[in-house]
């Protein structure tokens, strides 16, 4: 990776990840960084045959596929720029910290919280604050999932 500077942001295929696209994006454009997307792929806890096994990763890779791809397009519309774009397979918080670690260009980790539930900002959220913040070398930036593009723009 170059000597630029990137902000990450993880696909999945909440309704919050296009908040913190969104503000990623506008960030980006206001401070010349780009935009890494990640997408994490958990690995099946099933007993099944193997076939079943190869046939249930397709389709769990398909899908992490289908989700950068969409928060791809939503970077490229924002900024003008394809992002860096990441798979990785494995439990997300540790290939999270793994991928940061790697990726030393990444300076800020962008999230929205969950604002369906009020007890449950979301999984990584909840993963970060309890027990993994100390572990990132970068902030981490959480943005409320229910903020507007007019609101994000106010922000940023």
């Amino acid at each position: 990776m170059s000597k630029e500077k990137y902000i990450l942001v993880i696909a999945d295929k909440t309704k919050e990840m296009e908040v913190a696209l969104q503000y990623a994006c506008s960030r980006s454009k206001k401070t010349n960084r780009k935009v890494i997307i990640a997408t994490f792929i958990e690995p099946l806890d099933v007993l099944t045959t193997q076939g079943v096994t190869e046939i249930m990763q397709n389709e769990a890779r398909e899908e992490a596929e289908k989700n950068l791809q969409h928060a791809a397009s939503i970077v490229k519309e924002s900024t003008g720029f394809m992002p860096v774009l990441h798979i990785r397979e494995g439990e997300i918080m540790k290939e999270l910290r793994n991928l940061i670690d790697e990726e030393k260009n990444i300076n800020v980790l962008v999230i929205a919280a969950n604002v369906e539930e009020k007890d449950n900002p979301g999984p990584i959220i909840e993963a970060l604050v309890s027990k993994e913040l100390s572990n990132f070398r970068v902030p981490i930036m959480i943005v409320p999932g229910n903020f507007s593009k007019d609101h994000i723009a106010l922000l940023t």
